[in-house]
């Protein structure tokens, strides 16, 4: 029987759709929504859940943050037998999405490094078609506003997509500027290189995330807000993963 290296976990212990989390404190939420969730030792900080949504079994895993470790964990998982995966998260978004709406990704552009190693790509990186009409229509029912776009993925969070610095606040306008000029809907750290992963290895991917940052005003979510806007996600996340 297989047995996934970093997670530790067998062919038996997952199911064959996984919510892909960064927040490792999400996976807790996240299993007051399911049935018989059953709880796996914590491998290398990697903490993952397993339990049932509408009969079908969910895998949970938590990578923590970036593209890197994000894509062990949907490597092995897919290894493992799962084919179907929603990243769900936060992320930084441009007009015209607002701050507390659901974000979708349509396709989305690299800016990190992990991405070709699975996929040469110089434009967009698509996600599954049927996958994320599912989301956009959980999304829909959740009553939350919600639009599906295209994301751009970073790997330097304080240089790249928020500066606390001068050398990252000019580099990170700079790249704004360029973002918006290209449409892009929503930023963060995982979602190109999760999509260009799940092109390569032949499973279906999507994200969907909770704006919580406004790239243009650095205005930001108050916690209140957004842990009532992460329930309707994780809600969103399930149906749209058990949808098919």
């Amino acid at each position: 029987m297989k047995r996934a290296w970093y997670l530790g976990l067998r062919e038996s212990d997952v199911g064959d759709r996984a919510l892909l989390v960064g927040d490792p404190d999400r996976v807790g939420r996240i299993a007051e929504h399911l049935e018989q969730p059953e709880v796996f030792p914590v491998s290398r900080g990697l903490r993952t859940i397993a339990g049932y949504f509408q009969g079908c079994r969910i895998t949970v895993a938590a990578y923590g943050m970036g593209s890197p470790i994000a894509v062990i964990v949907l490597h092995e998982l897919a290894m493992l037998g799962t084919s179907r995966f929603v990243r769900i998260g936060t992320a930084m978004h441009f007009p015209p999405a607002e701050t507390g709406s659901l974000v979708i990704s349509e396709s989305a552009l690299s800016f990190e490094g992990t991405s070709s190693a699975y996929l040469n790509s110089e434009g967009p990186i698509f996600a599954n078609s049927e996958l994320r009409k599912d989301l956009e229509i959980a999304a829909s029912a959740s009553g939350r506003a919600a639009q599906s776009g295209l994301f751009a993925t970073f790997d330097a969070f304080y240089r790249d997509m928020f500066g606390i610095d001068e050398p990252g606040t000019q580099r990170a306008a700079a790249k704004r500027e360029a973002l918006i000029e290209m449409g892009v809907l929503a930023a963060d750290m995982e979602t190109s290189a999760l999509l260009a992963a799940s092109n390569s290895l032949g499973v279906a991917c999507a994200s969907l995330c909770l704006c919580t940052v406004n790239a243009v005003t650095r205005e930001k979510l108050p916690d209140a807000s957004v842990r009532a806007g992460e329930s309707d996600m994780f809600k969103a996340a399930l149906r749209g993963l058990t949808a098919a």
